[in-house]
């Protein structure tokens, strides 16, 4: 049974990271304002939909699974600085006029969820 809720798990994340770099893909100006004074921020956004793509990819490939799951937590730490940057200056949700102040501060604390998660599929042993 955990090996079937490890795996659910796994697929399950791997559907959320690559319906991320889907939206990434389909309003990257709402993720290009995230990160103001950065060189060329539109080839950031497509390269971090290719990236998280790739990473998903890994993912679901057993043999290379646990290093998949590390490389998603570094970069789930890595980004989290647009999203604080997002909520403090009340950037709206990509594919959003506005957003209440409350959710992009809330949002930050998915951040985390989603390291833990990462890392939970990266520690899994078979028994």
């Amino acid at each position: 049974m955990k090996r079937v809720l490890h795996i659910g798990s796994t697929y399950t994340f791997a559907l959320l990271f690559i319906a991320a770099g889907i939206f990434h893909v389909i309003e990257p100006s709402g993720f290009a304002r995230m990160m103001p004074g950065w060189p060329f921020p539109y080839v950031m956004v497509y390269a971090t939909a290719c990236l998280e793509w790739l990473l998903a990819v890994l993912l679901l490939l057993p043999n290379v699974r646990v290093a998949a799951a590390k490389f998603i937590a570094v970069y789930l730490v890595l980004i989290f600085p647009a999203n604080l940057f997002a909520a403090s200056k009340g950037i709206p949700f990509p594919g959003q006029e506005n957003t209440e102040q409350a959710l992009l501060w809330i949002r930050l604390i998915g951040q985390p969820i989603l390291i833990v998660w990462a890392m939970s599929i990266a520690k899994w042993k078979k028994s």
